[in-house]
């Protein structure tokens, strides 16, 4: 049986039940783990973005490993075990450069369990060299499919983008588009998260055109989107009665093709949808003209889906109080990798790569932290309990603000179902 989650709105101390909660998971695999009559401690190794484009993100997940740190001494204390634990944070400076000479540091201390990357580049740079030296990964952030590999040592927490273009285009369908036309920059990731969504939007009965690519050094966007126009004009001229939207899959250039998408009217005219990089994008929000343009064509984006349970909601405010800044669920993700490396840590009999290999898998199937059962695939990715929650920017007198008005949503076990309105889980 697993262990099951109640509201306590009673508890006077945050991560208290969560903590329970992952123990108790630990408990009922092993017992009394070995581990916990061995004087001695564990040292757990942390890669995250405190400088560079991802630094705010960093800021969070380094708030949330600093909690989990705390909350895991809490417990070993409690346990009366004598025993030490701490998390030695490295930061990738956003970079998969960076990220690589970050893990080479930690793997020369001899730590063999790391949480992250935040990131798909950065993943994508330590793995080989992770699989090499037998450091195990537990990525909080890392999303993109071609990451998903059977037997090597990265776990990831984050629901991968396969699941994104599901929930995305279960949301384009939902709207009654019946054409799906994309816009993305031409990346690993891009690429990925496009022909996920259009073979998806295709098997629910769309249409989908070519769009159009762009390089990621691009900055002069005219071009780009008057090809977009002219085959927006040419699908509208074909079918009067299709109704086409536009799937943007790219990043911080958002604004700035957002400015020259307003400029043709016929783009301006289609509703626009968007992905997790730029759901709840301040750039947006702060920027009059593509806060405007958002507005106008209902930009909506999804992103991984904020836990509805009290036990997010209590690590989300103890996050939000130590950066004062709004935490994305990833964040949590990194409360939870915390939890789950640290009961690696405490139950297995050796740090091998092949004890790794089957303890964490294992322990994930029987673990519940903050976001939900961690349980992973065969490919060591997030199998179940993970949602979206869809966001369009509203606006208040002359601000503009982000607004949930969506959610797609997994109960394990049950189909999978789209909510409008914000509902809670």
């Amino acid at each position: 049986m697993h262990p099951t989650l109640s509201p306590d709105k009673g508890r006077s101390r945050p991560g208290r039940l969560a903590a329970a909660l992952l123990i108790l998971a630990a408990a009922m695999i092993l017992g009394a783990p070995q581990a916990m009559a061995q004087k001695g401690g564990y040292t757990l190794g942390a890669l995250v973005p405190l400088t560079g484009p991802l630094a705010a993100k960093g800021r969070t997940a380094k708030a949330a490993l600093e909690l989990a740190e705390a909350d895991i001494r809490s417990y070993l204390a409690g346990a009366g075990s004598g025993e030490s634990f701490s998390i030695v944070i490295e930061d990738t400076g956003s970079s998969p450069d960076k990220a690589l000479a970050a893990l080479k540091r930690l793997a020369e201390k001899g730590i063999r369990l790391v949480i992250g990357p935040a990131s798909d580049d950065e993943t994508a740079a330590v793995d080989e060299f992770a699989s090499q030296k037998g450091v195990a990964l537990i990525s909080y952030g890392s999303v993109a499919q071609y990451l998903a590999r059977k037997g090597d040592l990265l776990f990831r927490l984050c629901p991968s983008n396969t699941y994104q273009a599901e929930a995305l285009t279960a949301l384009v369908k939902q709207e009654g588009h019946t054409v799906m036309i994309p816009l993305w920059r031409g990346d690993t990731v891009g690429d990925e998260l496009v022909v996920h969504a259009k073979a998806r939007f295709k098997q629910l009965g769309g249409e989908t055109a070519a769009g159009a690519r762009y390089d990621p050094d691009r900055t002069d966007y005219a071009v780009i989107l008057d090809e977009l126009a002219k085959e927006t004009e040419n699908i509208l001229a074909a079918n009067p009665k299709a109704k086409p939207a536009i799937v943007f899959v790219g990043g911080r250039e958002v604004v700035s093709i957002f400015r020259e998408a307003a400029k043709r009217p016929v783009l301006a005219g289609l509703p626009w949808f968007g992905s997790d990089a730029t759901a709840l994008n301040d750039d947006i929000a702060k920027d009059p003209e593509s806060a405007a343009f958002a507005l106008r064509t209902r930009f909506t984006a999804p992103r991984y889906g904020e836990g509805g349970a009290n036990v997010y909601t209590q690590i989300e405010r103890r996050i939000a109080k130590e950066t004062d800044l709004f935490p994305d669920p990833q964040s949590a993700a990194a409360y939870d990798a915390a939890w789950l490396a640290f009961l690696a840590a405490q139950t297995a009999e050796s740090m091998d790569p092949a004890t790794l290999k089957r303890f964490i898998p294992l322990l994930a199937e029987r673990t519940y932290g903050v976001t939900g059962w961690l349980a992973l695939n065969e490919y060591g990715d997030r199998r179940e309990d993970w949602d979206f929650d869809f966001w369009a920017l509203g606006k208040d007198g002359d601000t503009y603000f982000w607004e949930k008005i969506a959610r797609y949503q997994l109960e394990p076990g049950l189909p999978k179902e789209l909510y409008l309105g914000s509902p809670k889980k």
